[in-house]
């Protein structure tokens, strides 16, 4: 865990529902629509592969020119649209309070929620808050949307304090329908995905503040401890701020090797304005 006590206190502006909805939208239909997320083997229109024929291959799908190029019979296999389980799983503790964290996670959900339901997939999102979790019902109705960002902005995150060590299993338990499955949070503490990765596909979303990531000596400024809610007497001194970020350094690529060892796919997004930019990477890269 990375000590987080280097925390800005003061007030959050919350961008109105609609705002985010417009935006979202916006997004949707100029970049990511007709998109899909994911890509599985099957009759379809994009190509995957040429090989050598198999006994359990569909005749239909042999390439009669590769075949005679060759002289073996060979079979293109395509990509396949199909209807996805997309899950949007929301990680919130006191530390989003920090600035907008709070926010840009909204704005990712209603990009990710648009995104899967104007591909005709199914949407399905869950909210771990502390140490409680809810769940709400698989959809592809659109009115989920709104009623799940309501939701999201109506928690009020200062003192909450989440156990990244139960979310994997609390995950396996709950999702039962091999999903595309988004999880997004600060992923400021361990956690292990390994097992979860090998039944769903994992993508992680990293939503942290600028400030947080590399914090500046300011006298001035009041420091609370988001998770307790609880004031500090310490001051951001340059020694304190250098060994902290040392610290979040080391557990970044802790964090990075344990995704790429499972083959979970992952951003780091710092501000509203760079989400469609991470998620198209995140995509299609």
């Amino acid at each position: 865990m990375v000590n987080l006590n280097l925390v800005r206190g003061g007030n959050k502006m919350k961008d109105s529902i609609e705002t985010i909805i417009l935006k979202a939208k916006e997004d949707v239909y100029r970049l990511l629509q007709g998109s899909n997320f994911s890509k599985f083997l099957g009759q379809g229109y994009d190509f995957s592969e040429l090989r050598t024929y198999d006994s359990s291959d569909d005749i239909r799908h042999i390439s009669w020119i590769n075949s005679a190029k060759f002289g073996e019979p060979y079979v293109k296999k395509m990509y396949e649209e199909r209807e996805l389980n997309v899950v949007v799983a929301m990680l919130i503790d006191g530390r989003m309070v920090i600035s907008k964290k709070q926010e840009v996670m909204a704005q990712i959900l209603a990009l990710l929620s648009y995104s899967a339901l104007y591909a005709n997939d199914i949407l399905q999102s869950c909210f771990f808050i502390g140490d409680s979790f809810k769940q709400r019902e698989p959809s592809k109705q659109i009115e989920e949307v709104e009623a799940t960002l309501k939701q999201l902005l109506k928690i009020e995150p200062l003192g909450l304090a989440l156990d990244y060590g139960q979310i994997g299993q609390r995950l396996l338990e709950k999702i039962e329908e091999k999903s595309l499955l988004f999880l997004v949070g600060d992923f400021l503490e361990e956690i292990d995905l390994s097992i979860l990765a090998q039944k769903h596909e994992v993508s992680v979303l990293i939503v942290r503040d600028s400030w947080e990531e590399t914090p500046t000596q300011k006298p001035e400024v009041q420091l609370i401890n988001p998770i307790t809610n609880k004031l500090l007497s310490q001051t951001l001194s340059s020694s304190a701020i250098k060994h902290y970020k040392k610290k979040l350094e080391e557990h970044d690529q802790k964090l990075y090797a344990h995704f790429n060892e499972h083959k979970i796919r992952y951003v780091k997004i710092l501000s509203s304005e760079e989400i469609v930019q991470k998620l198209e990477s995140l995509f299609y890269n």
